[in-house]
């Protein structure tokens, strides 16, 4: 079967399957990591449930596009074809042309689930500085978006059932113009809006250039995203590129939006599984490892063995108050410092943690001793 398939076709075919397999991985790698520090699914978030979610509407789509391009066509013919129009020719392109309506919801779905994840984590960065009303005003515009493109969706094509009538109805019904005009506008410029505002806030980010790399990737991928967007409309609207090959840009789109929005969170597991990556770009300073930007010796008590270190991994980027606060690299004992608290050995027993009291004793340059008493949570993470 597959010698009968053009080139394009056999690339199709693998493209997007391959597309499908790191895109369904990246998230179940996100939703690992995201147990591995809650312990148990009935923690998770919500932007962890609705990533889990976006895997329903992914494989819809690589499936419908799929048996678009596979199938025996849509409702879209030429004079000649809709003449030459069968029983069983009608049958199978009714079936196509309601895979096409499938694709379309399903890409829709993926799309605008990515966007909320990637605007919860943009709220948590946020959170106190001033682009916080500009990411809050940015949700209520992809939220708006979301609405017109499934009115339009239901409503550009008049009975509904005109979406798999053979021949169409009207020209709306195969070509899907309008909700396309719609979708395009709100899907490109709310990823514009996106970029520009996250823009600000990592370059508040103090970090090494190494430890910056991944935030730059997930900005380039935003690029190639919208660049993607676009082209899908071009292969739409504009007669002499109006093919199938939209639909491969349709796959482009959504998998790179799923890498852009797991990647922090993959990231930081990454970042625990190989502590190599932590320190990127540091310069270390033998003999004052234990040793604070203040002179202070910070350690763990010795019956629980534990260490601590201020974690900068992208999942963890907490403001604290104020843009000029937003300082990752300088450890203040005064200010708020997240300090993340890991077990060393019997990591399988880490139940025994949970409410357990550990004594965190800081040995100021005046030589006098003073102790902090701190509860270790499930997250492993406490705040000084």
């Amino acid at each position: 079967m597959g010698d009968d398939l053009t080139p394009w076709e056999q690339r199709f075919r693998i493209e997007t399957w391959i597309e499908y397999a790191v895109g369904v991985s990246i998230i179940l790698l996100r939703i690992g990591a995201r147990l591995r520090i809650r312990r148990n699914v009935s923690r998770l978030q919500v932007d962890d449930y609705i990533a889990l979610q976006t895997i329903v509407w992914y494989t819809l789509l690589v499936v419908a596009i799929n048996r678009i391009v596979f199938g025996g066509g849509s409702n879209f013919m030429t004079p000649e074809e809709e003449a030459a129009l069968t029983p069983e020719i009608k049958a199978e392109r009714v079936r196509g042309s309601k895979w096409v309506l499938v694709s379309e919801q399903a890409m829709i779905m993926s799309v605008w689930s990515c966007k909320a994840v990637m605007l919860i984590l943009y709220r948590t960065l946020t959170n106190g500085l001033k682009q916080e009303r500009w990411i809050n005003a940015v949700a209520v515009y992809v939220a708006c978006g979301w609405v017109a493109t499934e009115i339009t969706y239901f409503s550009a094509c008049r009975p509904f059932s005109g979406y798999w009538s053979v021949p169409a109805v009207s020209t709306q019904c195969w070509s899907y113009w309008n909700f396309e005009y719609v979708e395009g506008v709100f899907n490109i410029s709310a990823d514009i809006f996106m970029l520009i505002i996250a823009i600000p806030v990592v370059s508040k980010v103090k970090l090494p250039w190494l430890q910056k790399a991944p935030l730059l990737g997930v900005f380039g991928l935003g690029i190639f995203v919208i660049a993607a967007a676009i082209l899908t409309k071009l292969y739409c609207f504009v007669p002499a590129l109006l093919s199938y090959e939209y639909l491969a840009w349709y796959m482009r789109e959504v998998t790179v939006s799923i890498v852009v929005t797991m990647l922090p969170v993959v990231w930081s597991l990454l970042r625990d599984l190989f502590p190599v990556l932590r320190n990127w770009g540091y310069k270390t300073n033998s003999g004052s490892q234990n040793t604070s930007s203040h002179g202070y010796n910070t350690s763990a008590s010795a019956p629980s063995k534990l260490r601590s270190r201020v974690r900068t991994s992208l999942d963890d980027l907490r403001p604290s108050g104020s843009e000029e606060q937003l300082n990752l690299t300088t450890l203040e004992i005064n200010k708020h410092v997240m300090v993340s608290v890991e077990e060393d050995f019997h990591r399988t027993n880490h139940s025994a943690m949970k409410g357990s009291q550990n004594t965190i004793v800081y040995s100021g340059p005046d030589g006098k001793r003073s102790s902090t008493r701190a509860v270790a949570v499930s997250e492993r993470t406490l705040n000084i």
